[in-house]
């Protein structure tokens, strides 16, 4: 519990060679802002009395909130330096290398178009998920038929908002899982379902990517058959391309409802900025 101290102030006047002491009384507590009776968790208590100080506890706790929802109302940070491979935090700024330890980390910068945009993956995977059902194509999502075009497919916000738009929710479930998704810093509707173009950016990046997620006490991209993520990339009415990183562009497509099991893939959102 912090303390004000305050002490009687004894003031010397020196008058006709005379000195002598006249003594300011002691201020009261409600005086000071100490107008609670009754003690209060973190709150001040008055040196002089049994009175405390709420208020000033009260407005530190939603400064501190203020700053923990910083980034939900709109105010971003600067992200003009936030590269792949940078740590990005809930204040919408950037750190590459090391942590800033008075920061929360909320993602990964895994592709930037060098012109001050770029997309943030999450620090984990957020679950398993289905794409949709065989047979279906949704009018408004463009199909990218070979590696080589669905590579360059970076449109992760705008693909995610036309499947919810055109999808079933019921047999498509990861563009809304990541639609609910948030942080510290973010909202939901925020997050995204990546573009295959952010695989790509991945896999020719995947060491300082998977560095920073390691700083940032995230889980890094896995290499394995066993690790494959959903992108909002449509291949065809067959199917939709995932993250392979074993392949060239980092990229492959299955299809839809191919053995639930084997359908339901990880998903991990990523941020626009």
């Amino acid at each position: 519990m912090k303390k004000i101290l305050l002490a009687s102030v004894g003031v010397m006047v020196i008058s006709m060679g005379t000195a002598y002491a006249a003594c300011i009384p002691t201020p009261s507590c409600a005086s000071l802002g100490y107008e609670s009776s009754s003690s209060c968790e973190g709150g001040i208590k008055c040196p002089f009395g049994n009175a405390w100080n709420c208020t000033l506890v009260n407005k530190i706790t939603e400064i501190e909130k203020i700053i923990q929802e910083e980034g939900t109302s709109g105010n971003k940070g600067d992200t003009s330096n936030c590269v792949v491979g940078s740590i990005f935090y809930s204040d919408w700024t950037c750190s590459y290398g090391s942590v800033i330890a008075t920061k929360a980390p909320i993602g990964v910068v895994v592709y930037s178009d060098n012109a001050g945009h770029g997309q943030v993956m999450a620090l984990k995977s957020i679950g398993r998920y289905t794409r949709g059902v065989e047979g279906t194509d949704l009018p408004t999502l463009q199909n990218y038929s070979s590696a080589s075009d669905a590579s360059k497919d970076f449109s992760s916000c705008e693909n995610t908002l036309k499947i919810i738009a055109d999808g079933d929710k019921e047999t498509c479930t990861a563009p809304w899982a990541v639609q609910e998704y948030k942080t510290v810093g973010t909202s939901a509707g925020d997050w995204c379902l990546p573009a295959a173009g952010i695989f790509t950016s991945i896999y020719n990046n995947l060491s300082i990517i998977n560095n920073a997620f390691n700083l940032a006490g995230g889980t890094q991209i896995g290499t394995g058959v066993d690790f494959h993520y959903w992108s909002s990339s449509e291949y065809s009415t067959r199917g939709a391309w995932i993250l392979y990183i074993q392949n060239d562009f980092g990229i492959d497509w299955t299809p839809y409802g191919y053995i639930y099991e084997i359908s339901s893939y990880e998903v991990r959102p990523v941020l626009e900025f």
